[in-house]
Formats: C-alpha cells, sequence, structure tokens
C-alpha cells in the first residue's frame, strides 16, 4: 500500500512538472521555424528592358548568426553597433556576389552591388536571428536565355528559393521558377514546407520584348509561420536569460528537468527501439532504469562534443553537416541491435527454447535413495554429465525438491534465456540509438549560456534536461514491459513466444530508416 502511494505521489509530481513546462512553453518564445543550424537564401530576378535585379536575401538561424558575430562585432567589445553592421554588410555583399553566376546566351552577365543592409531579429535564448539584404543589377540584351545559378553556403542545410518576374516590356518564358514568393522572401515560410524546405539553386528562363508575364510555376499557398513558438524548447532556452537567485535556480532545474522529459515524449530519442528491444530482450523493470541513465549520459555528452564543434571548430565541421553523420551512426547502430536480437530469437526458437523461461522442457528432478557417504564416483561423474553447469547463463530454483543451482540441459542444445542482465553492448547501442543525436534547443541553452557567461547555470541546465528524458524514457520502458507481462499471461506462451521475433523486426525497419534517411541528408 505504502509502495502504490509512493508511486501514485511520484506520478503526480512527475504530471505537476511536465504541466507547469507545458503552460510556460505555451506563452511565445520565438525560434527559427527551420531550426537552429539553418542559413536560409532567396534570390528574387527582375527583367526589366536592357537590365536584371537580384534582390538577394540571408536569413541565419541562432547558431550560424552566433558564429558569425565575432566578424561583426569588429572592436571585440560584445555591442554591435548601426556602423559595425553596416560594415558588416558592405563586406558579405562582394563575398556573396562572388558565387552567383548570371548568364545569357552562355555569357556571364557582370553584376555588381547597389546596396545592401542587416538587421537582427530575436531568436530562441536571447541569441539574435541575422538577416541580410543586398542587390544586384547587370545589363541585359533585348532577346535571349537565361541561367542563374547560387553557390553561396551549399554545404549548409536551410531554405533555398528563386523567383523570376518582369516589368513591363519584357517577355518571359519557359519558366524553372514561380513568379512570387511561397515565404515572402524568408519572411513567412510555408507550415506544410517546413519538414522538406525548398533547395532551389538554379534556374533558366528565356526572355524578349513583350507585355509583362509571371513566372510558369504556380505558386504554392497555405498558412506560414514568421517564428514558430516552440511548446517546449523556445521557454527552456529562455530560462538561461532568468535572474539567478536560490528559488530561481531551483525551479530552472525543475523546468528544465520537465522539459527534458516532454521533449522524449515528442518523435525521437529511441523510445520504439527501447520498448521493442526490452520486450524482445525480456528484460527486467529494473534495467530500464540503466537504460534511462545511459541515455541521458550519451545525450549529455554529445550535447557538449557537439557544441564544442558548433563553437569552436565550426569552420571545419559545419555543425548541421555533422548531424546526417550522427544519424547514420545511430541507424547503423540500431540496425546492429535489431539483426543481433533477430538472430539470437530465430535460433532460440529453431531450438525449441521456451521465451519463458528459457527451458525447452519442464522437469521435476527425480529423488534417489542413496546411503550416507556410500556415493561412488561413477554415480557423481554420471549426474554431472546430465546436466552441463554454467551458472552465470541459467539460475533456476524448484522449491518442491530443495533443488537450486545454475545448469543448462543437455541435449545438445545452447540454451538462450530472456530475463539475463543487459550486456554492456546492449546497453551502449540503446544508449546510442536514444542519445546520440542531441537536441538543438540544448545545443541554443549551451551556446546562449557562454553568449551570457553563464557556462556552469547551462550545464546544470542541460544536466536536468537529459535527466528528465531519462525519466521518461525509462516510464515508457518500463509501461512496455508491463504491457508484455499483461499479454503474456491474457493470450498465452503463444504470443510470448511471437513478440521478441516482431519486437527485433521493428528494430530492424526503424534501423533501416534511420540509415536511409540519414543517407539521403549527406
Amino acid at each position: 500500500m505504502k509502495l502504490r502511494t509512493r508511486a501514485l505521489a511520484t506520478l503526480g509530481l512527475l504530471a505537476g512538472m511536465f504541466g507547469a513546462a507545458g503552460l510556460l512553453g505555451a506563452a511565445p518564445a520565438w525560434a527559427h521555424p527551420l531550426g537552429n543550424f539553418t542559413v536560409n537564401r532567396y534570390s528574387g530576378i527582375e527583367l526589366s528592358p536592357g537590365t536584371v535585379r537580384v534582390h538577394y536575401v540571408l536569413d541565419m538561424a541562432e547558431i550560424p548568426t552566433y558564429q558569425e558575430q565575432p566578424n561583426i562585432d569588429a572592436n571585440g567589445d560584445g555591442t554591435v553597433t548601426t556602423a559595425e553592421r553596416q560594415a558588416w554588410a558592405d563586406r558579405k555583399a562582394p563575398e556573396l556576389l562572388a558565387h552567383i553566376a548570371l548568364s545569357v546566351g552562355g555569357r556571364p552577365v557582370g553584376l555588381r552591388v547597389i546596396g545592401d543592409a542587416m538587421r537582427f531579429r530575436p531568436g530562441q535564448g536571447g541569441l539574435p536571428i541575422l538577416r541580410f539584404a543586398a542587390d544586384f543589377t547587370g545589363a541585359l540584351p533585348r532577346t535571349g536565355s537565361l541561367s542563374y545559378r547560387d553557390s553561396n553556403y551549399a554545404d549548409h542545410i536551410g531554405w533555398q528559393e528563386i523567383t523570376a518576374s518582369s516589368a513591363n516590356g519584357v517577355a518571359i518564358a519557359r519558366v524553372s521558377v514561380p513568379a512570387n514568393s511561397v515565404s515572402n522572401e524568408l519572411l513567412a515560410y510555408p507550415v506544410d514546407l517546413l519538414s522538406s524546405p525548398l533547395k532551389v539553386h538554379m534556374a533558366t528562363l528565356s526572355f524578349g520584348p513583350g507585355v509583362s508575364t509571371v513566372g510558369g510555376n504556380a505558386d504554392a499557398t497555405g498558412k506560414t509561420v514568421s517564428g514558430a513558438p516552440v511548446a517546449s524548447g523556445g521557454s527552456f532556452a529562455r530560462l538561461v536569460q532568468w535572474k539567478l537567485t536560490p528559488l530561481v535556480l531551483a525551479v530552472s532545474l525543475l523546468l528544465a528537468f520537465a522539459f527534458g522529459g516532454i521533449h522524449a515524449l515528442g518523435p525521437g530519442h529511441g523510445k520504439t527501439i527501447m520498448a521493442a528491444y526490452l520486450v524482445g530482450r525480456g528484460a527486467k523493470r529494473r534495467q530500464v532504469a540503466a537504460v534511462g541513465l545511459a541515455v541521458s549520459l550519451m545525450h549529455t555528452a554529445s550535447v557538449l562534443i557537439l557544441g564544442v564543434v558548433a563553437l569552436v571548430l565550426f569552420r571545419e565541421f559545419p555543425t548541421e553537416r555533422v548531424y546526417p553523420y550522427l544519424g547514420l551512426a545511430t541507424g547503423l547502430v540500431v540496425v546492429g541491435l535489431g539483426t543481433a536480437l533477430l538472430i539470437t530469437r530465430v535460433r532460440a526458437r529453431r531450438r525449441g527454447v521456451d521465451p519463458r523461461h528459457g527451458h525447452s522442457h519442464p522437469h521435476v528432478p527425480e529423488r534417489e535413495l542413496v546411503t550416507v557417504g556410500a556415493a561412488s564416483a561413477a554415480s557423481v561423474h554420471e549426474h554431472a554429465s546430465v546436466h552441463e553447469h554454467h551458472e552465470e547463463e541459467h539460475l533456476h530454483s524448484d522449491e518442491r525438491t530443495g533443488h537450486d543451482h545454475g545448469h543448462d540441459h543437455g541435449h545438445g542444445q545452447v540454451q538462450v534465456p530472456l530475463d539475463r542482465p543487459l550486456s554492456s553492448r546492449g546497453l551502449a547501442a540503446l544508449a546510442v540509438s536514444g542519445g546520440l543525436l542531441p537536441s538543438p534547443t540544448a545545443l541554443v541553452v549551451l551556446t546562449s549560456a557562454v553568449s551570457f557567461h553563464r557556462l556552469g547555470y547551462g550545464l546544470g541546465l542541460i544536466a536536468a534536461f537529459s535527466m528528465g528524458l531519462a525519466t521518461a524514457l525509462i516510464l515508457v520502458g518500463s509501461v512496455a514491459i508491463r504491457a508484455r507481462s499483461l499479454m503474456s499471461k491474457r493470450l498465452g506462451g503463444t504470443v510470448t513466444a511471437v513478440l521478441p521475433l516482431i519486437s527485433a523486426a521493428v528494430i530492424l525497419g526503424v534501423g533501416a530508416f534511420l540509415t536511409l534517411r540519414a543517407i539521403f541528408q549527406l
């Protein structure tokens, strides 16, 4: 009764913390809708008689903006003045123009800068978002075929959009891009395209004298977002800015813990993999805690390592390009995990192992009456030959006979019990599947903590966040094990025998999906 009361109290406390975090997350917390690592580009090509004009826009999310700030803050005093912003914009425009190619009939058109400007907008964790705009212009013949290519930030992820239109006196045809921007020049991104942003870096069209016409492709319409409020991530990042007192420190750590739990319940972090593995492996509830702790440690370590890459080594290793490789590593580990589990279950099934307790058949040891001290060497040897002892592999007891020893039965078959402690390899694989890919918001918190000179506080928030993530995974794993137990009792041994195979197949399928997705992102 006391245990049940304590369990209910613990669940109530966790629910209250998660609820408070959810309410806090409902407050506006502006974040870049395409992610904290993106560098987004837009080119608007406009043709008029004898002239071509390119309106170029650059939209940097929090992490790239932070990485660019040392180049903007020329005197390094931590404050960016209007003069420093303009000086940076005047330098940036020619740099971008050098990676833009516009040609007519195969001949390059010389473009020049006629204007540029840069400003900051608020982002997550008190970090700014950078917006830069420039105008380039060049001369055009009366007619021809135009080709345009933007090669800026080719190694960065983000939105890439090009439009083409013309003024009166110029008609365009065979246009490969639309006339109007679906993102309002990177100010309002369509919600339905956030998961698969535009990746258009070149355009072609034909032009000549005539009446102004629109582009050849239909314009996309729909709901847009200029800076999506993030339910938990934005509020979590805001904790770094709070004025610290002992009470605020305690509350912020509790909220960071709750944010981690909420984050874990969203897509990702290996919940399906962990649940399927624990069910297929026949793990006990006490083993779930080890998995949760391992995931927590892995997530914290990955945030710190990737944070160093983002803040120090970003020129050699662009942070957003590291993510696909981490995803590939995760996918391969999960494939290996599923394959190993599937092979083990298939072998056990072929050898007739009962998945409930690792035996091919029940047995009751026969009692023998022997004279005290009369056991011969032959009889001792005969008993040893019947049972091959491997205590670390299998333990059981028979209370009716007082028979309690570790052994595997002979008969030429290897037993594969399902309730052994998780191996170090299995534990490491689960940790990688759930914690190798760090939360981008946690990286923003680390970056913000460095920016505000609160590194220790930021590390504490990240640790609390990771512990919340682990707690949620422990709850998911416990529920999965409980569900397996209920299914075994209600549906019988047949279902119990099939569950490990299904679990292994699920893990293998998820791993294959993660691997293929990462390969396409490379």
